[in-house]
């Protein structure tokens, strides 16, 4: 929920990340899990975090490592069951400890019931649940790429149908063009959100509107595809989505959320996490993708990145959350040989480190050890 900078619950708050699988495994099965989670609550109190963001829990095929749901409402058996997530709020609660969870609702696993219902009756309701299109010229409808390469369409076993997957084939997007879908949708974040989290870090979110054309690009590489981007990534008419999405669930509630959200330009922030904003918080992915060329350019060029972003968050609203972009910009720019004095490394810490600290703190000690292959450029 939007609040002013002033009184905004939870803008002083620490938070760490957990990857359930490799945090702590509490019955020796070589696999962690949320009862581990929830023995190791007083260790984390002592490190004095307020808040863990838990990543995906979720019933899953663990396709994109937790990031591809079945089920909405059940926890995958490996970490658990409901009851693990429950006693978890509950216990962490009573210790000061608020749970922030992933929502991902770009896309579902091609396992989840709603899917799978599409697949068997092409005239089921859920088939519009989906992005399906025919074939064209006896092949995929356009020639998009996935965010993971390869074709961003795959073929329905006996039809000349595709669906479309702007990641892992394994993950069909959700058609969010289809009312009855949204209303689903926010149903199943309410149903979290009652259940006492503190708020979700929602994936992918400015992925789920696409230009209804569904038409070609030039090819921009030797594969004949084109970058889904521009077809997909925060497309016009995204606003009216995120502001129902947020009037229907994150509105009732007393609730933090921070929003994958690659491919907002600095001067659209105000939209995304102003006074008025779809989401508390934000991930700053123009500090995130700098790179080895702009390093190689010089510390003002590179910090002069960072510049341009803090101009627009600050004025917007004051609160973000920055992934580990400065960290891989620190370990960049040290790795040469004229910053690695005294003088630079404090010139850059000094650099990196926010004057007027006006974000919540990440800890990702703990964070899962996998690397998803996505390109946000």
């Amino acid at each position: 929920m939007n609040q002013p900078q002033q009184t905004a619950w939870w803008k002083e708050s620490v938070i760490y990340q957990v990857y359930p699988k490799s945090f702590y495994d509490s019955n020796n099965d070589g696999i962690g899990d949320i009862k581990g989670i929830i023995a190791k609550l007083p260790y984390l109190k002592k490190l004095g975090i307020t808040m863990i963001w838990v990543s995906p829990f979720y019933q899953s095929p663990m396709a994109d490592n937790g990031y591809d749901i079945a089920d909405y409402y059940a926890v995958n058996p490996d970490l658990g069951q409901m009851q693990d997530v429950d006693d978890l709020i509950k216990q962490a609660s009573e210790m000061g400890i608020q749970v922030m969870i992933d929502l991902v609702v770009n896309h579902t696993s091609d396992e989840h019931p709603w899917f799978q219902a599409a697949l068997a009756d092409p005239q089921s309701k859920y088939r519009d649940y989906y992005i399906f299109k025919p074939a064209v010229a006896g092949g995929v409808p356009n020639n998009w790429r996935s965010i993971f390469g390869g074709s961003a369409w795959e073929k329905v076993a006996g039809e000349e149908t595709w669906y479309l997957h702007v990641f892992h084939k394994k993950q069909p997007d959700l058609n969010w063009e289809n009312p009855q879908l949204r209303e689903e949708i926010y149903s199943m974040v309410n149903w979290w959100l009652d259940k006492g989290i503190a708020g979700f870090r929602i994936d992918a979110i400015t992925f789920i509107k696409k230009d209804q054309d569904y038409g070609s690009l030039p090819a921009d590489g030797v594969d004949g595809l084109a970058s889904i981007k521009s077809k997909s990534r925060n497309r016009p008419g995204i606003e009216l989505f995120l502001n129902e999405l947020k009037e229907k669930t994150f509105n009732r509630h007393r609730c933090v959320t921070v929003g994958e959200a690659p491919g907002v330009p600095l001067d659209e922030y105000d939209s995304y996490i102003g006074p008025n904003g779809y989401f508390d918080m934000i991930f700053d992915f123009h500090a995130a993708d700098i790179d080895v060329e702009t390093v190689q350019s010089g510390l003002n060029s590179a910090t002069g990145a960072l510049t341009n972003s803090e101009r627009r968050y600050l004025p917007a609203n004051g609160h973000f959350a920055r992934p580990a972009g400065e960290r891989r910009l620190l370990k960049i720019m040290t790795s040469r040989a004229r910053f690695q004095n005294s003088s630079a490394t404090l010139s850059i810490k000094t650099r990196l480190v926010p004057r007027r600290w006006p974000v919540c703190t990440f800890s990702c000690r703990e964070r899962r050890l996998f690397t998803r292959v996505r390109s946000w450029g």
